[in-house]
């Protein structure tokens, strides 16, 4: 079996939330067969009280990239919004 996994932490000095990632490619030998390979891979989001584990599988490539294209738009939107109230309290 090869595994892989990170981890990074978000704000440690407040609760500790995390973003990290496991993948495993796991190996399975029937009896008079070839080896059979599979893939295992989650995603995890943590903070205070919560924890997301976002498993994936063979077909989950769309569903890595839909979900980063939403992070990329929020992160535009959160800044238009940060830079709109900056200038409401000014």
């Amino acid at each position: 079996m090869i595994t892989q996994q990170n981890n990074v932490f978000i704000d440690p000095q407040n609760c500790g939330s995390s973003v990290g990632y496991y993948i495993a490619v796991d190996e399975y030998k029937p009896k008079d067969k070839s080896t059979i390979y599979s893939v295992r891979a989650s995603v995890v989001l943590t903070d205070c009280s919560h924890k997301i584990d976002w498993c994936f599988s063979a077909d989950s490539v769309e569903k890595i990239d839909n979900a980063i294209s939403m992070l990329q738009e929020f992160r535009k939107k959160y800044i238009e919004i940060e830079k709109t109230v900056s200038e409401l309290n000014k």
